[in-house]
């Protein structure tokens, strides 16, 4: 989300029957459990002296609409009215071809995908969409993005796999119509199944804050409001994976930091860097920060060792990658924040990075008159090379 955005799911804020959903699985206090030591395949003389070149994306999927007016309704039918105009707006925004087909869009994030065929993609925004009949709790997908961009990926004749998904705020509505409407918000790592050097295991998530924080509306890790009188959290976190890439061991995480409130993100951040202090040295970060290159949580993680990838290959580029227009089908765009990173730290030295998703060409054209941008987001993929620890001095 762009900074001028009101946090995801906030207007969801359940009337009467829902609630806030579990957070998936409880995970460990830090990323990541490996020693970090070089494998013996390090030092094979096929394999370059260790050096290796890995590609990553991260790419915000937007959840298909802004939130803003609903969170500020005063009263019950003015929170209908505005949900039932997002819901209105997330139809627009993820219709397919046809009556029979749903988001079209992610056509132009599948050609990304298939154009730089990233090794490790951080996602955000995967939103699972549902909704029930009207007094009925009978709950149908209406729009599943995970799956979705499995398939157009499958299409492709590419192999992408879910290492961890983690469930994040899940909440529901009635909309003018009766129908109820429900969202989850997650976030996913996926990984290119079909390349024999990579592997991934320890997958693990959490939810920023303490247990309680959920429920504590002093925790200074979740945004907190109380929307016609139901307080409402907004569950941020992280999602990681240990990686072996032809011999050489890293982390990778994703995440999403908060969108609404800059105290916030600090907090997210300052947990984020003190949870990837232990375990392997070499930590690639890649997500949607909400904040400008060095401040808020951009600048938590930099002073916690974290190098961002962009400046160092593109020094005279903004690097752009936000805002978009909230109806995808606005052809229009003004460029003019960049808030979603890859970033590093420990033995490991940028190639290159590319922003996608920005170019008017990219737009996916669904009929003679709309054509869609692929998500409120540009993307960005960088390529890395992961240096053999003892040889990473000498470049």
């Amino acid at each position: 989300m762009a900074l001028s955005k009101v946090a995801p799911s906030s207007l969801f804020a359940l009337l009467a029957a829902a609630a806030l959903a579990a957070c998936g699985p409880a995970a460990a206090p830090t990323l990541s459990s490996s020693s970090g030591a070089i494998s013996a395949s390090a030092v094979d003389p096929r394999n370059a002296g260790g050096n290796k070149q890995l590609t990553v994306m991260t790419r915000n999927l937007y959840l298909g609409a802004e939130l803003g007016p609903a969170l500020a309704a005063q009263s019950v039918p003015e929170l209908v009215t505005a949900a039932t105009t997002i819901w209105t707006t997330v139809e627009a925004n993820d219709r397919g071809y046809g009556s029979d087909d749903v988001l079209a869009r992610f056509d132009g994030i599948a050609d990304e995908i298939a154009a730089t065929s990233p090794d490790l993609v951080a996602l955000q925004e995967v939103t699972l969409w549902q909704k029930a009949p009207a007094g009925s709790a009978d709950f149908a997908v209406r729009f599943d993005y995970l799956e979705v961009l499995l398939d157009k990926l499958a299409e492709r004749g590419l192999s992408y796999a879910p290492a961890v998904v983690l469930p994040l705020t899940s909440l529901a509505v009635p909309i003018a119509t009766g129908e109820t409407v429900a969202i989850t918000d997650r976030d996913v790592i996926l990984t290119r199944a079909d390349e024999p050097g990579l592997h991934v295991s320890d997958p693990r998530s959490d939810v920023y804050g303490p247990d309680s924080c959920a429920a504590d509306p002093a925790c200074p890790e979740l945004v907190h409001f109380d929307v016609l009188g139901q307080p409402l959290a907004i569950l941020r976190g992280w999602t990681s994976v240990e990686v072996e890439y032809r011999g050489e061991r890293l982390r990778f995480v994703n995440t999403h930091l908060e969108a609404y409130d800059p105290t916030v993100r600090v907090a997210q951040a300052t947990e984020l860097a003190e949870a990837s202090s232990a375990g392997t040295s070499r930590v690639i970060l890649a997500g949607d920060l909400n904040s400008l290159p060095g401040t808020e949580g951009a600048a938590a993680l930099a002073d916690a060792g974290f190098t961002d990838v962009w400046p160092v290959v593109n020094p005279d580029d903004a690097g752009f990658t936000s805002p978009y227009p909230e109806v995808l089908s606005i052809p229009a765009i003004d460029l003019d924040e960049r808030i979603d990173y890859v970033l590093f730290r420990g033995p490991v030295v940028p190639r290159s990075a590319e922003v996608v998703g920005e170019a008017s060409e990219d737009r996916v054209v669904v009929s003679e008159d709309v054509a869609l941008w692929p998500s409120d987001h540009a993307g960005v993929v960088a390529e890395v090379e992961l240096l053999d620890a003892r040889f990473a001095t000498l470049k």
